[in-house]
């Protein structure tokens, strides 16, 4: 857990009337980095809405799908949010009335108006957006390994005839 980064109620931020900000430093349980997610983490309640917004960044290990080799991968974000206050998604009617009617047409996520708001799942929920969905390793990458033509042969005899045809379209 990211110190100072703890669930703050919604009820809190409604009353400062002022952005809450918060400086992020340190690691995530749920995220293994190699070095701590860094950044500014801004929201601020307007009524219906919560504006967030957010700069981070930091850096991870994965493994390449094509070679297996491990590589590290750097995830940067600057995201901006907006989450809507109430039991259930907003009406024709609330949107039309909402301050920010431009920017509400997005919205996917609501928050209990009575609940808090968790700064470090938003985090998390953030970076784990910017995970690529197919891992690769590069241009460097040296592609899947290649068996050595001795363990090919001494396995291709013993396979089963039907595989045959397949085996034909393997040779140059």
């Amino acid at each position: 857990m990211i110190e100072g980064l703890e669930p703050v109620p919604l009820q809190e931020l409604r009353v400062l009337g002022a952005p809450s900000y918060w400086t992020v430093e340190g690691h995530l349980d749920q995220l293994t980095s190699l070095t701590p997610v860094r950044g500014q983490l801004k929201a601020e309640h307007r009524g219906n809405v919560l504006i967030v917004d957010g700069e981070l960044s930091t850096i991870v290990n994965l493994c390449c799908d094509h070679c297996l080799g491990q590589y590290n991968h750097q995830l940067r974000c600057s995201s901006s949010e907006l989450i809507w206050l109430g039991q259930s998604p907003p009406t024709e009617e609330e949107l039309q009335n909402s301050e920010d009617i431009a920017a509400m047409e997005g919205l996917a996520e609501c928050l209990d108006p009575r609940g808090d708001f968790d700064p470090q799942q938003w985090v998390f929920e953030q970076l784990n957006l910017q995970l690529p969905v197919v891992n690769h390793c590069g241009e460097h990458c040296p592609g899947p390994p290649i068996r050595p033509e001795a363990a090919v042969q001494a396995s291709a005899e013993p396979l089963d005839p039907r595989w045959a045809a397949l085996r034909g379209l393997q040779q140059p």
